[in-house]
């Protein structure tokens, strides 16, 4: 019971206040102490100082304190009178002789300051014992000790007691959560902890908590969303394999339609591959990008040339200059990925232009645009706008753009209007 963080709070904050109060407990008794004994002390020794010092102190004794004692080192009463014949008596004196301090000590019902006093006689430096009446004052103080001891256990005793109270509604919340937590599974992320608000850390851990149920459910969805989508693109080109199987197997003697279906299966083989291996890529994790400082207009006249070669039909241009920082390879993919998206949607107007400048490249088309709902959808997985369903791929391209481009550091914007083409601009990072 006493591990559980409710009662470590309750037994730390106990001992701590504990702690303090005992501490200012004992300063304020030994300083009430200190005190009375100092001006008793300094009161007794002037005006002993002043009858030493009066040449009339055997007529004159009105200066000293009543019932005064005094006595010498070897214990004799000099001045005053005790009663010598008490049966503690000895033990009373041994006392007296062993001080070093000023002290209170007790003789039957009689307590005595006791003061040891050095004074300078002709015969030489001597010793003198002072014993003053207190009055109860030593008895005092011992009740006032045991006071301060029965109200450091009270205050002790309610400071667990209240500790204990505001520790456990404290920690109210953090159960709540607790038990919301242990209801939530992977069948259903749709629910939320319970979040106290007031911006304290209870309601931090509440909002980071439902932050990442927000993450855990979209990255679910996702996962859901792919698998899908991968069982709905490889069930096409599958049923089109089995297909063409069973027409080479019916018309085995005629030899076009053997060689008709075997080009069929051989292409279908294809794009299931390309879109295995796109699957994989994207399902890799990248952890060697290599940034090296490029002139991106010598790059982009370079990768222009192999785009002018591939796609016969379309005009390249090349805008701008600058420099940049990014991986090689991974620019390559991600510029051949953004260059064939946009021969797809180009239209009747047949020309890309590449552009660049310090810290940046781009690849603009001049087709059919993109609506701004669907700017934020198309580096998912497999997504494909209701516009480019007629148009060939599996919605893999983008994703593995986006992709790379995070892997390097850097980011990618979509500026589009309807009708008039899109442009992708991949800022790099800094090296």
């Amino acid at each position: 019971m006493f591990s559980t963080l409710k009662w470590k709070l309750t037994v730390i904050q106990t001992v701590l206040f504990s702690l303090v109060l005992g501490l200012g407990l004992f300063l304020a008794y030994n300083v009430t102490k200190q005190v009375h004994i100092s001006r008793s002390v300094e009161l007794l020794r002037q005006s002993v100082a002043g009858y030493l010092r009066s040449p009339l102190r055997n007529v004159l004794r009105s200066g000293l304190p009543p019932g005064l004692v005094i006595m010498n080192a070897s214990g004799e009463v000099i001045f005053g009178t005790i009663d010598t014949e008490h049966e503690n008596f000895k033990k009373f004196l041994s006392h007296v002789l062993a001080v070093k301090k000023p002290s209170y000590i007790k003789l039957g019902n009689n307590e005595y300051l006791v003061v040891r006093l050095s004074v300078q006689t002709f015969a030489g430096q001597s010793e003198l014992f002072l014993l003053s009446p207190a009055g109860g004052m030593g008895d005092f103080l011992k009740l006032l000790s045991r006071m301060f001891l029965i109200l450091w256990i009270l205050f002790s005793l309610a400071s667990f007691l209240l500790g204990h109270y505001f520790v456990n509604k404290s920690l109210a919340p953090m159960r709540r959560i607790t038990e919301e937590l242990r209801n939530i599974n992977a069948s259903d992320l749709s629910k939320r902890v319970y979040d106290p608000g007031g911006g304290d850390e209870v309601s931090n851990l509440a909002k980071t908590i439902n932050d990442m149920l927000n993450r855990l459910q979209l990255g679910f969805e996702m996962q859901n969303d792919f698998v899908n989508d991968v069982s709905h693109e490889l069930r096409t080109p599958l049923t089109s394999i089995q297909g063409y199987a069973e027409l080479i197997e019916k018309f085995s003697t005629n030899s076009e339609i053997v060689a008709e279906s075997a080009r069929t299966i051989r292409e279908t083989v294809q794009q299931i591959t390309n879109l295995t291996e796109n699957l994989l890529t994207l399902s890799r994790p990248l952890s060697r990008v290599e940034l090296v400082r490029l002139d991106l207009h010598k790059f982009l006249q370079e990768e222009v040339e192999e785009f002018s070669k591939q796609f016969r039909d379309f005009t390249f241009e090349i805008e701008g200059q600058g420099e940049g920082c990014g991986d090689v390879r991974a620019l390559q993919i991600i510029l051949k990925a953004l260059v064939e998206n946009a021969v797809k949607f180009s239209g009747q107007e047949k020309k890309i232009v590449l552009r660049c400048g310090n810290g940046w490249v781009s690849v603009k088309d001049f087709g059919i645009g993109i609506e701004e709902s669907e700017k934020k959808k198309i580096f998912q997985k497999f997504y494909k706008s209701d516009r480019s369903r007629s148009t060939p791929g599996y919605g893999l391209g983008l994703a593995l753009v986006d992709k790379l481009v995070r892997a390097m550091g850097g980011s990618i914007e979509v500026v589009s209007e309807l009708g008039k083409g899109s442009e992708f601009i991949v800022k790099l990072p800094k090296c």
